[in-house]
């Protein structure tokens, strides 16, 4: 196998050679490579840019989605192929999936979701005051965890509820959604974060704000389907908007509330179920949307358009870009390398106004930013995770 792998790598640069190849090892049967049984040849493929691979032939381009083979490039230290995964609310007021593949340029809808799904993304008794739909993701399960429903008592009186009763759970290898287990309480405007095929969730508001769920937090184990409680927050102060926890060495972190002031930053530490204060310098500069790439966290001032990166040495954030580009962005996910941003209609609630998602490559030595193109809608949340998966 170590032959051919170096055999096929010795081709790499020649793409015309690659094709050839490709051709004249596969001829007319349905095995990747005809030299070779096809886990083997997963072997030495997973080590060809992906880009290359689709240029081949159907096969070899239906073999990128093949969750095994993008678990072999994982194991070799090669990129994993990433698709956009998008809530998007339609001009008919109806909510969808759809899920970009940035190889082939496509969208493709995902199934509907195991119930109707009905939110309320904006309080029609205060104007520019919207609410968001909370998603999280491993690497290849996709969770919907909160969001508000508007309840009319009468014609005077309106409460907004958490729309979710369970997480509904879609699964990239099987192309599926399915109703997790129940929600020990639902929540809106809760914490929640995934890390490890595990979601966990803290504080936020059942139906009636109550100061026991406020510091309550719990993680739901997607394999088993099960919850469980994990140690209580000291606070309540994260209970009163949506954030994201940004996992980063088997820890999360998250803040309340933008901006510098009366702001609370905590970090739990999975292995030892606790909860400890966040640094001084990485709470002070976590003024906006953060993330983490390749362990590093970066956060987004808005509507300046600045881009920093934390320095843990000092415990201080670096500018490494600021752009007008990035003054409306509304979302922040991450993946290797990229991350990826919900570029609002300001403050209109038409979803008539198409939203924008922005790409900032941050591999690059200077930063780079790229669209991809909407073609109608407007995106309430996004993720990034594995391409729904195709047979061979």
């Amino acid at each position: 196998m170590k032959i051919a792998c170096r055999r096929l790598q010795a081709t790499m640069s020649d793409d015309e050679s690659l094709h050839v190849i490709g051709n004249t090892l596969q001829g007319t049967t349905n095995q990747i490579l005809r030299s070779l049984p096809d886990h083997l040849a997963m072997e030495c493929l997973s080590r060809v840019p992906l880009s290359t691979l689709r240029r081949v032939n159907k096969i070899w381009q239906n073999l990128i989605y093949d969750p095994y083979f993008q678990s072999l490039r994982a194991a070799n230290g090669r990129s994993q192929l990433d698709w956009v995964y998008t809530l998007v609310q339609s001009q008919d007021l109806s909510f969808k999936w759809q899920a970009f593949d940035p190889l082939s340029g496509l969208w493709h809808d995902l199934p509907p979701t195991p119930r109707p799904m009905e939110f309320q993304l904006n309080n029609p008794g205060c104007i520019g005051v919207s609410y968001s739909v909370q998603c999280a993701s491993s690497r290849t399960k996709l969770v919907m965890v909160a969001g508000l429903k508007a309840k009319q008592h009468d014609k005077n009186r309106m409460t907004m509820e958490p729309a979710l009763s369970h997480p509904y759970i879609y699964d990239t290898q099987t192309c599926q959604w399915k109703l997790g287990y129940p929600f020990t309480v639902p929540r809106k405007w809760c914490v929640c974060g995934v890390t490890e095929e595990k979601l966990y969730i803290a504080s936020g508001s059942g139906k009636d704000w109550d100061r026991e769920l406020s510091k309550s937090a719990e993680v739901y184990n997607l394999k088993s389907d099960s919850w469980k409680k994990i140690q209580n927050l000291s606070t309540s102060k994260f209970s009163g908007e949506a954030m994201t926890a940004v996992s980063n060495d088997n820890k999360l972190y998250f803040v309340s509330g933008r901006g510098v002031f009366s702001k609370e930053g905590v970090v739990y530490n999975i292995a030892t179920d606790s909860w400890s204060e966040m640094a001084p310098g990485l709470k002070k500069g976590w003024t906006g949307l953060c993330v983490t790439v390749n362990g590093k966290f970066y956060s987004l001032e808005t509507p300046a358009g600045k881009l920093k990166v934390h320095v843990p040495e000092k415990d201080c954030w670096d500018v490494i870009m600021e752009d007008s580009r990035l003054g409306d962005v509304e979302v922040l996910v991450s993946t290797k390398d990229k991350i990826v941003g919900i570029e609002g209609p300001g403050k209109s609630v038409q979803p008539s106004d198409r939203s924008i998602l922005r790409v900032i490559d941050i591999a690059c030595e200077t930063p780079r930013i790229f669209d991809i193109p909407m073609h109608q809608g407007k995106i309430v949340s996004v993720q990034v995770l594995a391409p729904m998966s195709r047979r061979l």
